[in-house]
């Protein structure tokens, strides 16, 4: 096993373009930061639901997070929680170092075929997160893209003390422009699984 990693980059694919435009994330969904011209790392998460009448699957919600307001959103989290959270990863998806080699060498298409806890199909999920990560305007090839599954979203979001879900209700209270269903969605039952 090598002691580099290796770190592709790629075009980012139109799983993760912005369902209203068409095209990729210009702009942090939090503070507006220019995701494109930064140079700084950021996240995006979309949320996708089958919908029998529909040849693909639907977007539930869709946001970018640059570093800096996903760091301000971590440490709004309580020390319970971030260690459970924790604890989780490294049970159900930090997995060997071998496998985790094996799955920096697949492509988009098969990192994004199953869930990256239950290996479930994507075909056969009917409510899924996809997570990448991005830098500029071209996407990260490593751990990230993944695939996970409502259920584990479910899982994760168990794992968050009341603390932490009044922290994280608090950060959205503080953050102007951002669409008030997405505002919504974090302070629901369901929210995103980058929590």
């Amino acid at each position: 096993m090598s002691d580099e990693i290796e770190v592709r980059i790629e075009d980012i694919p139109n799983e993760f373009h912005q369902d209203g435009e068409g095209k990729p994330f210009q702009k942090c969904t939090f503070c507006s930061q220019d995701l494109v011209n930064s140079g700084a790392p950021y996240m995006i998460e979309k949320s996708y639901k089958r919908v029998p009448q529909e040849e693909k699957a639907l977007t539930v919600f869709e946001y970018a997070i640059c570093m800096s307001c996903n760091i301000e959103k971590m440490n709004a989290m309580s020390k319970e929680s971030v260690a459970k959270i924790q604890a989780y990863m490294q049970e159900n998806i930090l997995m060997l170092e071998e496998v985790m080699e094996d799955e920096r060498q697949k492509s988009f298409e098969e990192k994004t075929s199953n869930c990256v806890v239950t290996r479930k199909s994507i075909d056969e999920l009917e409510e899924f997160n996809m997570v990448g990560q991005f830098v500029g305007d071209k996407m990260i090839l490593r751990e990230f893209p993944v695939v996970i599954s409502a259920e584990i979203g479910e899982e994760i979001q168990g794992l968050l003390s009341a603390q932490t879900r009044d922290e994280l209700d608090n950060f959205m209270d503080t953050v102007n422009g951002v669409p008030p269903e997405l505002k919504e969605l974090f302070k629901s039952t369901r929210r995103p699984v980058l929590v």
